[in-house]
């Protein structure tokens, strides 16, 4: 059975909308030990700095992307300088309670058995964003208790079991591995890459590489790649205006136009020139 303890039984999940001008220049977040944030770009743009995993930094996010924000892990969000106009983010509140049931409640312990190992500045993760604007609409129309208990659960089930996934498959590629694989193909995403050199360069046959990726990512290599490269192609749309969208598609390794456009309809839902107007 389901509790929640020190009266948020009533209050499991809270969710606002904040809107950026151009005179407003920051907003300094931090969460107490009871919550853990989601943000969420509706509209627009933005920056977020703060500490993570890969060190002190500042990325950019795009809708489609959410930036997961542990207790006691100060961020400020503001204007991506390149683009000062107005964007709009969801800040969702979810009880660390709630996601420690889910931890609890996985099959398989992993890895990862504590909401601060899900701190991360940037993720890919378009159910998350869908669902934000939702949960705003319900909480605004007065959500009951029940709904929100659910939405909560829903929600902490989701961020908690993709991260004990790759932990949890046998037989796949090692971390080391996997870590030498996904640099390889970030920092040549412009170039043909192949499948020959991505087992080569960490000492597989194709055969056993093509069975060991799948197995520790639940994709194929090509796929994995493609997600990368649309997240690129993203990012870069939403960054920069100016930038040809040709221009962008060759950056991130489509080999033409038309390539670029079908891939990208096909992952985001609209063409690249549409995904720039609306992140504008």
């Amino acid at each position: 059975m389901f509790e929640l303890q020190n009266g948020l039984l009533n209050n499991p999940l809270e969710a606002e909308k904040r809107l950026f001008g151009v005179e407003q220049e920051t907003w300094r977040l931090q969460c107490p030990d009871e919550w853990f944030v989601i943000v969420v770009p509706l509209r627009g743009s933005c920056q977020i700095e703060g500490q993570d995993a890969y060190g002190r930094r500042t990325v950019s996010l795009v809708p489609g992307e959410i930036s997961l924000i542990a207790p006691r892990n100060p961020v400020r969000l503001g204007h991506s300088p390149a683009r000062r106009t107005t964007f709009e983010v969801a800040c969702i509140r979810l009880s660390t309670q709630v996601l420690r049931h889910a931890f609890d409640m996985q099959p398989v312990k992993s890895g990862v058995g504590d909401p601060m190992e899900l701190h991360t500045l940037r993720a890919f993760d378009p159910h998350v964003a869908s669902m934000a604007p939702l949960l705003l609409s319900a909480l605004a129309a007065g959500a009951s208790v029940n709904y929100l208990i659910s939405a909560a659960r829903y929600l902490a089930m989701h961020l908690v079991h993709p991260q004990s996934d790759v932990t949890q498959r046998r037989g796949g590629l090692t971390p080391e591995q996997l870590r030498t694989v996904t640099a390889y193909m970030n920092e040549h995403m412009n170039s043909d890459i192949t499948l020959a050199r991505l087992a080569e360069i960490v000492m597989l046959s194709r055969y056993h590489f093509i069975r060991q990726f799948s197995a520790a990512t639940g994709k194929t290599s090509l796929r994995y790649l493609t997600e990368l490269r649309i997240q690129a192609a993203r990012q870069l749309l939403a960054s920069d205006g100016n930038e040809p969208v040709s221009q962008v598609g060759r950056r991130c390794g489509f080999p033409n136009p038309a390539n670029f456009a079908r891939v990208f309809r096909k992952n985001v839902g609209c063409s690249p020139s549409q995904y720039r107007q609306r992140a504008a």
